[in-house]
């Protein structure tokens, strides 16, 4: 029968050294996947930007198409996505934001109180038909009060969402009817 070894006192050492080199590895893992990870959503919300921007020149040319010739002053009037707004009242980028807000609220059938458009009249606007990368996009038009003697220039601002309605993009673009 074989005799058994010597048991020295042991101290510990090994055990520790290996805690502290496996906690060091997980820190560096951990510090590599968050920057990861925040790459990737940042990389996803300019790429969802970027399909909104796309989506919503593909809406500009469908209300150009199927509401271009009702944009005159008297043809629009009453229509939903008409905004009669007077110079003092017209919505800039400066007050969009508050302005969608108001306005996809009152049109859904909720209320625009709260929601931030302090104008002296109701905000309107009108959904579009979903778009191919199912963006959701909402339009309105309102007068500049600028012509050129012959024609009138317009307003078409077109707020596009992605389907998560987490990334939206505001557009403008002027028109002359």
């Amino acid at each position: 029968m074989p005799t058994p070894l010597p048991i020295g006192r042991q101290r510990g050492s090994s055990l520790l050294y290996s805690l502290v080199a496996l906690l060091l590895m997980f820190l560096g893992a951990l510090f590599a996947l968050r920057g990861s990870l925040n790459d990737t959503a940042l990389t996803d919300h300019y790429s969802q930007r970027q399909k909104n921007v796309q989506a919503s020149d593909l809406a500009l040319q469908y209300i150009v198409k199927n509401y271009g010739n009702s944009l005159s002053l008297n043809s629009a009037s009453g229509q939903s996505w008409y905004y009669a707004a007077l110079p003092a009242q017209m919505v800039d980028a400066a007050n969009a934001a508050s302005y969608w807000r108001s306005c996809i609220a009152t049109a859904s059938g909720g209320s625009s109180s709260g929601s931030g458009w302090s104008g002296s009249t109701t905000p309107t606007c009108a959904k579009l038909p979903t778009l191919a990368g199912k963006q959701t996009a909402w339009f309105f038009v309102q007068p500049t009060g600028v012509s050129n003697g012959a024609a009138m220039y317009y307003d078409i601002w077109i707020h596009t969402s992605d389907p998560r309605s987490e990334v939206w993009v505001d557009t403008e673009a002027i028109y002359l009817d």
